[in-house]
């Protein structure tokens, strides 16, 4: 059942705080092996700091079992994280939200789905990364990540590469953001987009495979670098009169 949890950190001081000690202090509580760890598909995503109802903290996105009974096994008794120089307390997780993948696999009823990126978003190929959003690229990632985590993979028809042409960016209001971080020691820069893009789908069929998987995206991101803090993305769904006459 994926979901999404904040994690309040109290007393951190958010300006000394880099993406790198975030993935650092929270990677530790799901990989617990080298080939964890090294995999490119993590079943979790973590957001930078964020501010929630007053409160500093993470965003945890859990995509399996495993990940959600690691997640209960370190926040069920007091525990701390080290970010930088700061070692401080975490607080009770809150849930955000949270969803059986039977429900996901139902989430047709709409041919029009616009997803804010609120962090970072950034699309990799070798050690080049892009702000530029493909379709291909976006459907890719979910439905990877949608057939390693789910319990019933077969609960969505998950599109071919021929399928996918249905599936069409139809605005989208983006900006570049340069984000660095320090990875195996070396500096790296990635090119990030911000801001909110719109996907539609040309027929019912295509609505079949698109719904679930960009109803996903609000757990398991969109892009490279997800455990790291890129990538977090939220599902606003247009009006049911606007989609109608725009349809």
């Amino acid at each position: 059942m994926p979901s999404r949890w904040f994690v309040p950190i109290h007393g951190v001081d958010p300006q000394r705080v880099r993406l790198e000690f975030v993935h650092g202090a929270f990677s530790g509580w799901f990989d617990r092996t080298t080939a964890e760890h090294t995999a490119g598909d993590k079943p979790y995503a973590v957001s930078p700091l964020t501010n929630h109802r007053g409160q500093v903290g993470v965003q945890v996105g859990l995509l399996s079992d495993v990940a959600h009974q690691r997640f209960i096994d370190v926040t069920s008794a007091p525990t701390t994280v080290r970010l930088g120089n700061q070692i401080r307390e975490i607080g009770q997780p809150k849930p955000l939200r949270q969803a059986t993948w039977t429900a996901l696999a139902r989430e047709i009823t709409d041919r029009q789905w616009t997803l804010d990126l609120v962090t970072p978003t950034t699309f990799r190929s070798g050690d080049r990364s892009s702000p530029l959003p493909a379709v291909e690229t976006i459907v890719s990632g979910l439905a990877r990540s949608w057939k390693l985590w789910c319990d019933q993979p077969d609960l969505v028809p998950l599109p071919t590469p021929t399928q996918v042409r249905s599936l069409w960016i139809s605005d989208l209001d983006l900006t570049t953001e340069y984000v660095d971080m320090t990875i195996n020691g070396r500096s790296v820069r990635f090119r990030g987009a911000l801001g909110s893009i719109t996907l539609r789908a040309d027929d019912d069929d295509t609505a079949r495979w698109a719904g679930p998987l960009l109803n996903y995206a609000a757990y398991a991101g969109v892009g490279s670098m997800r455990a790291k803090g890129l990538g977090v993305a939220e599902l606003r769904r247009p009006r049911a009169e606007h989609t109608r006459r725009s349809a």
